[in-house]
């Protein structure tokens, strides 16, 4: 790696991000943790999730490119 911090230093700095992000969402670990065991024990629940935000995202995209198009 070309970094230059130690493992333990990223461990902390990722838990620091992490306590940041879940306050930010207003969620828990815990409450990560059972949704991300969920979604491990419900693969075709996520695949539905990521196609339906990939399908949103594509058609942000388009309405932006065509948007840029007309100025």
């Amino acid at each position: 790696s070309t970094l230059s911090i130690t493992r333990d230093s990223s461990r902390h700095i990722i838990a620091a991000k992490e306590g940041e992000i879940f306050e930010k969402l207003n969620t828990t670990d815990s409450t990560f943790k059972r949704s991300l065991n969920y979604y491990i024990d419900h693969p075709q629940t996520l695949e539905m999730i990521y196609t339906a935000l990939v399908d949103s995202l594509n058609l942000r995209e388009q309405r932006l490119l065509s948007s840029g198009e007309r100025k």
